[in-house]
């Protein structure tokens, strides 16, 4: 069986990642790129007498500049082994814009095939491209496919297994005739005969003539020094223009010339019902009403419509816990399995549901092309706090998790944008704290929906989505006026057109974050559940062949907890509060079960209830209740501010490159978290609420 590497690349919002999950389905892994932590995707496909392993790459503009997704598809293609090729995705609604960077490849001399996007809107648009032109100018193999319906997707697998299907063209474009004449002359000097070192000689001379966007001096390292002293001459004297401007220039000529042979009827941007959502979506106030009328239906629904999956899976859970206890003897072994492993685990298990729709709803936004059309309008607001719109989708994506968040932060080339950016980023409501915000919520604000229809719940994690949005305004603000204070970058980017999101993409994105949550939160509760469940029952003894275990504030962490009490309970939480704080800090949604076993420890041999129906039912040694909606809204702000994710850390000291700012990161994030919770919930007592 053969095997063959394949990389895809294109611009962003070209159908890449749909295509990607057409062709892999499920046999798919996501990693980090080679020495840095910026995410790739692979997957694989099996066809006759052919294993193929595809690599999807950042989406970019082209090869040149110094964003981290340039340069990764930059070097990846580079240093790329001989039998490794690429299919470039190229809009066919955006040919202009898609054929800049596809001469990039060609000029490098990269084996290619084309695959042309975007069929059915082609068909929907009335728009006609002549495919024989196309392929005869570029002198590619092009293959039209729908990258949703996967229409197409059959003829491009049969033109995988060919290996005339993926061609070396050579450079189609010429520089001005000075400069032609003078490369030709080189070519013939040095027995240049290969795509591959054309590409090198020509990045030779543009760092020679002091290109900005090629500082790289190994190119010309690659040539003797009586040759590099040559070159260097030849470019002092006669003054030669090899800059990635006039590249550009040269290329754009070839390219309208191919796209006015090849195009038989005219494109027209957006148009119709698009402008419209435009002119309602980017309008200066109905465009931030919308939006937060968006947010609003998200958390409303991640509690009307996660309800039932979530009973399903308690239930679930529950009768898995009793149907272990029925046939396991009474004991250590059962103890720790039902009540630590099952306890704990299935106590975050059961908001998946709730994270999946999150990841749905971002998904739906994307790839809609609204999220682009939110940065935009952001862009305003946020130029009041010292950042472009270039940070907005780096914020927003906390909303799922600050770490890929803040890798998203390399597409924003102003240092001071980016470490701001950085910095504020986890104060966002992230996905690590619907669970402990579902529970609190749940908890404390269990009351009928008003006007029968919005749900109190959900208006509540809706303010908490806003509060963490605000305050990392502020203290972007903050940043800039102090730490930070170069000029913040301007925002330029293109408008994607309006797309109905692909069902079949939206399965995978979906699969895959929850996947990753599960593995990446499941293994950090297995083990500190295990811990939680050593310290929660021992001491413990066999005492007439029966095992004892300590009562639960007799136990280890029991101890631990009273001890630390006093210094909590300004902030209105009690012992096991201060136990579920702790063990938090290794990743927030450690919280819900720690509860559940400290919980589970305290009921153990009363009748099983729900997690929320416990916690209610928790009284102080007054006889008071230890979540009241007080506690709850201190609870709420110690968890929208604490830092208490170390991933999120370790990826700040990464990024930053240095110890200082995690640092700085960690204290000023909990002690904003101490203050505020503290406040809130002494204010609260004074003015009479419980």
């Amino acid at each position: 069986m053969k095997q063959k590497n394949i990389y895809l690349v294109g611009n962003p919002n070209c159908g890449k990642t749909t295509l990607f999950n057409q062709l892999t389905g499920l046999t798919q892994k996501t990693g980090n790129f080679s020495g840095v932590t910026v995410e790739k995707k692979e997957g694989f496909v099996s066809l006759p007498n052919l294993d193929i392993k595809i690599t999807d790459l950042p989406g970019t503009y082209g090869l040149g500049g110094i964003a981290e997704d340039k340069k990764i598809a930059y070097e990846v293609l580079l240093k790329r082994s001989e039998n490794e090729s690429v299919i470039y995705v190229l809009d066919a609604l955006n040919l202009e814009r898609g054929l800049q960077f596809l001469l990039q490849i060609i000029d490098m001399g990269v084996p290619t095939l084309v695959v042309l996007t975007m069929k059915d809107v082609l068909e929907k648009k009335r728009i006609q491209l002549n495919l024989e032109i196309l392929k005869q100018s570029l002198g590619l193999e092009i293959v039209l496919v729908n990258a949703k319906s996967g229409e197409g997707i059959t003829e491009l697998k049969n033109l995988l297994t060919s290996e005339n299907s993926f061609r070396k063209q050579k450079r189609l474009w010429s520089w001005e005739t000075k400069e032609e004449t003078f490369f030709t002359k080189l070519k013939k000097q040095l027995n240049i005969t290969t795509n591959e070192a054309e590409f090198f000689l020509s990045q030779a001379l543009k760092f020679l003539n002091g290109d900005p966007h090629l500082q790289d001096n190994r190119y010309i390292n690659q040539f003797p020094e009586p040759t590099k002293q040559t070159l260097i001459k030849e470019i002092q004297t006669n003054k030669y223009q090899f800059e990635y401007q006039e590249e550009m220039i040269h290329r754009s000529i070839l390219i309208k010339k191919i796209i006015s042979e090849t195009l038989l009827s005219p494109i027209s941007k957006n148009g119709g019902w698009g402008e419209k959502l435009d002119s309602i979506f980017l309008h200066p106030i109905l465009g931030f009403l919308c939006f937060f009328l968006l947010m609003g239906i998200l958390f409303q629904s991640l509690f009307s419509f996660a309800e039932i999956p979530m009973d399903l899976i308690e239930v679930g859970i529950t009768q898995l816990q009793e149907f272990t206890t029925m046939f396991l003897p009474d004991g250590p072994f059962r103890s720790l399995l039902v009540e630590g492993i099952l306890g704990g685990v299935g106590s975050v298990v059961v908001f998946v549901p709730q994270i999946a729709l999150l990841f749905l709803f971002i998904g739906i936004l994307e790839e809609s092309g609204y999220l682009a059309r939110a940065s935009f309008l952001m862009d305003r607001l946020m130029g009041k706090f010292g950042l472009s719109g270039k940070s907005f989708i780096p914020l927003l994506s906390s909303a799922a998790c600050a770490v890929p968040a803040i890798l998203g932060t390399r597409t924003i080339e102003n240092k001071s944008d980016r470490f701001t950016t950085i910095m504020v980023s986890p104060l966002i409501m992230c996905s690590a704290r619907y669970p402990v915000y579902i529970l609190i919520v749940g908890t404390v604000f269990s009351y009928p929906p008003l006007f029968g229809i919005f749900n109190v719940q959900g208006f509540v994690l809706f303010s908490m989505f806003f509060l963490g949005m605000i305050v990392s305004f502020i203290f972007a603000l903050i940043f800039r006026k102090t730490v930070f204070k170069e000029n913040a970058s301007y925002f330029v980017m293109e408008l994607p057109r309006y797309n109905i999101p692909s069902f079949k993409s939206l399965f995978f994105t979906v699969y895959g974050k929850v996947k990753s949550f599960l593995a990446s939160a499941g293994q950090i509760i297995l083990y500190i559940s295990v811990l939680l469940w050593f310290l929660s029952h021992f001491p413990a003894e066999y005492k007439d062949d029966v095992w004892k275990t300590s009562p639960i504030e007799s136990s280890y962490i029991g101890r631990v907890g009273k001890a630390m009490e006093p210094a909590i309970a300004p902030m209105g939480f009690d012992w096991k509060i201060g136990i579920s704080i702790l063990t938090s800090f290794a990743a927030r949604e450690v919280m819900v079960s720690t509860l559940a076993v400290l919980y589970g420890s305290e009921e153990e041999g009363e009748e099983s209830e729900s997690l929320r129906e416990t916690l209610r039912a928790d009284k102080k040694a007054d006889g008071s209740l230890v979540w009241t909606p007080l506690t709850g809204v201190s609870l709420l702000l110690f968890f929208a501010f604490a830092s208490q994710c170390m991933s999120t850390l370790a990826v700040t000291k990464k990024e930053t490159g240095s110890i200082f700012w995690p640092t700085v990161q960690f204290f000023y994030m909990t002690t904003l978290a101490v203050f505020t919770s503290f406040t809130v919930y002494q204010l609260g007592k004074i003015l009479g609420f419980v």
